[in-house]
């Protein structure tokens, strides 16, 4: 798409993250977020990216054209929190779950904390903080 208006507002829910025109309310672009689990989509928008994960899936499209770049195999079933800084992707899962990625899409690592329970996730650094969402 050529001619996109500034700012494109970023919206996900029933399994699909869209583009909107942020003046008008025009959907400018969709894309489908496959789950293999439940919860809601976790989304962070940086400059020139849109990252969206839920429950298995990791996805991410050029900002704000809506392109999509790439897709990753996320950890979880319930959910996810997402935190992106620098050219790091971090997705928590509501099972406890972390994950970390960059922002091309490789796998960096990955912590079960096996042994330490499940719950809800949040995510800080000393530049930001994603809040847990629950199940």
């Amino acid at each position: 798409m050529t001619n996109l208006p500034a700012p494109v507002l970023i919206a996900a829910f029933n399994g699909r993250v869209f583009g909107l025109d942020a003046e008008t309310g025009t959907t400018l672009w969709e894309h489908d977020i496959p789950s293999s689990g439940n919860g809601a989509i976790a989304l962070q928008v940086t400059a020139t990216a849109v990252y969206a994960a839920v429950s298995g899936t990791l996805k991410a499209f050029r900002y704000p054209t809506g392109e999509e770049l790439w897709t990753a195999s996320a950890p979880g079933v319930y959910g996810a929190t997402l935190l992106v800084e620098g050219d790091r992707v971090v997705v928590a899962t509501a099972e406890g779950e972390i994950a970390c990625f960059t922002t091309t899409g490789e796998r960096l690592w990955n912590n079960g904390f096996k042994g330490k329970g499940q719950g809800v996730v949040a995510l800080a650094t000393p530049n930001g903080a994603v809040q847990a969402h629950s199940r």
